[in-house]
Order: C-alpha cells, then sequence, then structure tokens
C-alpha cells in the first residue's frame, strides 16, 4: 500500500505595478517570500519517512517556516516582463518601435524576474533502498496564486527546477482565466511576424525565435480529492529518493509575450501559496 502525505509550503509575494509601457509593464516587486510546513511525516513500527525543508541545504526541519533565499543575493526592485522557454535563457524588449517589441537582449543578473531556492529531503529509516517520493501540487484548499485583484496571475509565471536538472523543469500557468479581450496586448514581433497565443521567445545565441510556450496548468501536477478517492496526475513534479538532498530553484516572472502581459495588471497584488504532496513507492513503478 502507497503510503500518502503532505507537506504546505507558503510562499507570500507581493506585486505592485508602478510604471507601465506598450511595449513592457514595468512592476515594483518586495517580497516576503517563506515557506512554513506543517508535520508531514508516516511511521509504521520501525519503519518512518519524514519530508523537510531547509533554506540553506544544512539546517533541516518538518515544521519551522524557511525563507527563500534569493539566489543571485541582490535586491530585486523592478519585475519586467521577460520570455523564456527554458528558465536558463531569458530576454526581454529593451525598446519598441511603433509601440512594437521587435528587438530583444538577454536578462543579465537575473534582474528583471525573482529566482529563488530551497531545499529538500525525505528522510527515511526502515525502508528499503527502492523506496523513492514522488512529489505533487496540491490545490485542496484552493491557494494556489491567490490573486487580490484578478488579473496579474494571468500573465505570471511559475518555474521550478529540481536538483539543477533544468532538461527536466516544469513552468506552471498560475491562473486557467484571461483577461478581457480589450486587456490583451499583442505586440511581440520577430522576423515582422507578430506573435499569438501560446508562443514564447527562445535565445540562440545570437537573437531570438518565437516557439511553442512550454507552460502547462497547475492542474497537470495537481492531486485531487473525492469523498472516498485521490486522482494523482500521470507525472510528477520530481521523484526523489530517500536521504537526498533536493535542491528546488524556484522562478516567478511575467511572461512578456503572454497577451494578459499588459496595462491591466496595473497597481495588482498576489499572493501565491504552494502546497506539494507526497507519495512514496518503489523505483520503477508507473
Amino acid at each position: 500500500m502507497k503510503q500518502a502525505f503532505r507537506n504546505w509550503f507558503l510562499c507570500v509575494t507581493a506585486i505592485a505595478a508602478l510604471l507601465s509601457l506598450t511595449a513592457a509593464t514595468y512592476a515594483w516587486f518586495t517580497s516576503n517570500q517563506e515557506v512554513s510546513t506543517t508535520r508531514a511525516s508516516a511511521r509504521t513500527a520501525e519503519e518512518s519517512l519524514e519530508l523537510q525543508i531547509s533554506s540553506d541545504g544544512s539546517t533541516f526541519s518538518n515544521a519551522s517556516p524557511v525563507a527563500i533565499a534569493q539566489v543571485n543575493q541582490t535586491s530585486l526592485t523592478n519585475l519586467l516582463p521577460v520570455s523564456t522557454a527554458d528558465l536558463t535563457n531569458f530576454v526581454y524588449a529593451p525598446s519598441t518601435v511603433s509601440d512594437m517589441a521587435v528587438t530583444f537582449e538577454p536578462v543579465t543578473d537575473e534582474q528583471y524576474y525573482y529566482h529563488g531556492r530551497i531545499y529538500l529531503r525525505a528522510l527515511a529509516q526502515g525502508l528499503s533502498s527502492d523506496t523513492t517520493l514522488s512529489l505533487y501540487l496540491d490545490q485542496t484548499d484552493g491557494l494556489l496564486g491567490k490573486d487580490v485583484n484578478g488579473t496579474l496571475l494571468n500573465a505570471a509565471r511559475l518555474g521550478l527546477v529540481f536538483n539543477n536538472d533544468y532538461t527536466s523543469s516544469v513552468i506552471l500557468r498560475l491562473s486557467e482565466s484571461q483577461n478581457a479581450s480589450g486587456q490583451q496586448i499583442f505586440n511581440t514581433v520577430v522576423g515582422g511576424v507578430t506573435l499569438g497565443f501560446g508562443q514564447v521567445l527562445s535565445w540562440n545565441k545570437s537573437g531570438v525565435q518565437a516557439v511553442a510556450d512550454p507552460s502547462v496548468l497547475v492542474t497537470d501536477y495537481t492531486v485531487s480529492f473525492s469523498a472516498s478517492d485521490m486522482s494523482v496526475p500521470q507525472k510528477p513534479l520530481c521523484v526523489m529518493n530517500l536521504n537526498q538532498i533536493y535542491t528546488v530553484d524556484v522562478y516567478f516572472y511575467l511572461e512578456g509575450c503572454d497577451p494578459d502581459c499588459s496595462e491591466s495588471i496595473t497597481h495588482n497584488e498576489a499572493d501565491l501559496y504552494l502546497a506539494f504532496y507526497g507519495i512514496s513507492g518503489r523505483k520503477g513503478d508507473r
């Protein structure tokens, strides 16, 4: 029988836009990022399994809050819409021509988006060496992506990278809604073609090209519950080995190619809550 337990992570992010341009919306980013957990453990006889968290990779807890430490150690003051296909290369539009973004540059020093990091481990005792822990999202309380004013999260993206494996990174859309058509804008031009829905920019060492938006809805990685059953997504966020420390890189940004990234998000604030649900299993289980 699978053992299931949940671990709650709380990240509070306040975002209020100060200046909007047609080509790019500038947003002031203040943060009180914290990740808090409630006790999450399973124990049978001499077997135990506990999901723990740390802000520095050395001091772990299963209950105390920890801060999401900003990776670049700089003071983030402006959240400028950027675009990425892989969470590795971010680009932005430094200027516009006739209100259209036609030139792009790589983002340096992560200055226009938030990048933080936490550490996880599945602390176990008495379990077989082929036991693993699969991580999913849990929105039982409907807290993931709670947008106070209703429009900011339509253009936001949450990127998660586990154990520095960017080939398996996950980019999540935090809202299933779209802004009203009058609040949307299509002003990204590549090779004379205006990008439409479902496209982002990929950097190819010398310039950009339009590619399919890799983001998926949060429901693709979210467990759901009924009165007597639980539905588990086909693919987990990450499969963790026991007693191994995993880094979790957290990216929060505005996708500039999203039509919802417009003046409609000016002066918006949002609270972002992340909940992870863990299910233990065996290596090779489907």
